[in-house]
């Protein structure tokens, strides 16, 4: 603002010129012309009249008041263009200052933009930490539990074979007892155990599933503390012929069958599942070994 009124002053001061003072007539040239025009302006032929122009000739103060004006109107153009003069500098002084502020201007929305980008970047990494430190907390918590929780496996136990006894004395079915270990640090509870014995046919089929041959016999457990173990035992339903007890002991052709399943739940709350089965062979002397079947076993 005090930049545009000192250019609209020195704007208003140039158009307003020293005035000019005007010169009366001399009284000696109106009476000469008025004696002048008394005479006779009429020629004859005798005497012809003659009209001779004669230029006016100037006194000496409007010589020199000329002179000033001529004087004073060139010192008023030197004045506006040394103005005008101003004028563009300022102009461009004024041009550069707005090139200078654009420049800084179009620096400072560049700077903007990139601590935005930068900031972003940080968000996202940030973001991406965060995401990595809960990843490693939840892997932690799985290792926690993994390391913790309670694992119940079924080992090849015992079993007997089928015999028949004298009178009064009661006959002995086909069984097999496996033993349930917990084999993890602390308890498992709400246990429940599925399981059923059978006498199958060797080899067994390559799609065989135990799960076909009907429900297995539930029998719930409290708890199964940590390192600690159960035998568990299962009877076949119907005694075999006896000319292939021989053969079923020694798993030639035929062989004592167990499986089923065990659920539990571990200190943290989880729901665990194992799943069995087993095959058992009677070697002489006295001897139980045994199989696991295959795709029959799996615990998680």
């Amino acid at each position: 603002m005090p930049l545009f009124l000192v250019i609209l002053l020195l704007f208003s001061w140039s158009q307003n010129p020293t005035p000019r003072k005007t010169s009366k007539p001399q009284q000696q040239q109106s009476s000469a012309r008025q004696e002048f025009a008394k005479t006779d302006q009429r020629g004859t032929e005798q005497s012809p009249l003659v009209v001779k122009t004669i230029e006016s000739t100037k006194t000496q103060a409007e010589t020199d008041q000329d002179a000033e004006a001529r004087k004073e109107k060139s010192a008023n153009d030197r004045r506006v263009l040394r103005i005008t003069i101003a004028l563009a500098v300022i102009a461009f002084l004024q041009l550069l200052v707005y090139a200078y502020q654009a420049k800084k201007l179009r620096q400072t929305v560049e700077s903007a933009g990139e601590q935005s980008r930068a900031m972003e970047r940080h968000i996202g990494e940030a973001a991406r930490s965060a995401d990595a430190m809960e990843n490693i907390a939840s892997k932690i918590e799985m290792g926690n539990k993994a390391v913790m929780r309670a694992y119940l496996t079924v080992n090849i136990g015992s079993g007997t074979y089928q015999e028949r006894n004298n009178v009064g004395q009661p006959d002995i079915k086909f069984a097999v007892s496996p033993t349930v270990a917990n084999t993890g640090n602390t308890h498992a509870r709400k246990v429940i155990i599925r399981k059923k014995a059978a006498i199958f046919r060797l080899p067994l089929p390559d799609n065989f599933a135990y799960e076909q041959l009907g429900p297995e016999t539930e029998v719930p457990f409290a708890t199964v503390a940590a390192h600690q173990s159960y035998t568990i035992t299962a009877i076949v339903d119907d005694f075999v012929p006896d000319a292939e007890v021989a053969l079923i002991k020694e798993a030639n052709g035929k062989a004592l069958h167990m499986w089923g399943t065990i659920t539990y739940e571990d200190i943290f709350g989880d729901t665990h599942t194992t799943k069995f089965g087993q095959s058992i062979v009677f070697a002489p002397p006295n001897q139980i070994l045994g199989w696991y079947t295959p795709g029959q076993n799996d615990a998680d």
